[in-house]
Formats: structure tokens, sequence, C-alpha cells
């Protein structure tokens, strides 16, 4: 299963992680973890994974790999407003594009973490 948390943390918290990742890594000290995508507050978050988007990504996830135009139609949504929020999707690592230019949902699990301090 291919794994992505989403969380909020803030820069310092972000680079002390990033650092000892890095510390982990130049000792050789490698294991299989879920992607993780961090968000500095929690309406950054939400202002990314919106209702909407989040039908669109279970959409295509269900559908598998498809153009802008077959998701707009599968979700009965306009064409322009998918294609700014598959955009926004893609940009922000949840969507990916396939060899043929279709977008596709790699994840078969996304989770979201957050703190209630976390969110101020």
């Amino acid at each position: 299963m291919k794994e992505v948390i989403l969380h909020v943390r803030d820069t310092d918290v972000f680079f002390a992680d990033a650092e000892e990742m890095a510390r982990r890594l130049d000792r050789g000290q490698t294991k299989s973890a879920p992607a993780r995508f961090a968000f500095e507050s929690m309406e950054g978050l939400l202002k990314v994974l919106t209702a909407n988007r989040w039908a669109l990504l279970r959409a295509l996830r269900h559908l598998g790999p498809a153009s802008v135009r077959a998701l707009s139609k599968h979700l009965a949504r306009d064409y322009r407003g998918v294609h700014a929020d598959v955009a926004l999707l893609v940009e922000a690592g949840l969507i990916a594009r396939d060899s043929d230019g279709l977008i596709y949902v790699p994840w078969s699990r996304i989770a979201a973490e957050m703190a209630l301090d976390a969110a101020a």
C-alpha cells in the first residue's frame, strides 16, 4: 500500500525532522515509511484539501488513469474548475501524470494528522 500522510508542522520542526532524516540516511539507516507532506498551518492544509478536491481524489482513484475531461464528466463538474483543482493537486503531489499524460492518484491511502495546538 502506498500511503501519504498530511500533517501540520511549523518550519522549525520541519527542518529539524529533515536534518534528522539526513543523519539517518548518512548512517545508512533506511526504513520504508509513508511519504509525508507538511503544511505550515491547518488553514493551508484545508485550502488544498477542500471537500470538492477530496471527492475528486476519491473519484480519480476509483476511475484509474483518466483525462481531466473524463474526470470532469464523471464528477458532473465544469471542466475549468476540475482542471484548476487537478493542477493544484498535482503541484501538491497528491495527483500524478503517467507517460500518456493521464492523471491518477498514486496513493492507496491518504491520512491527515491534526493536532489542535499545531493548528493555531
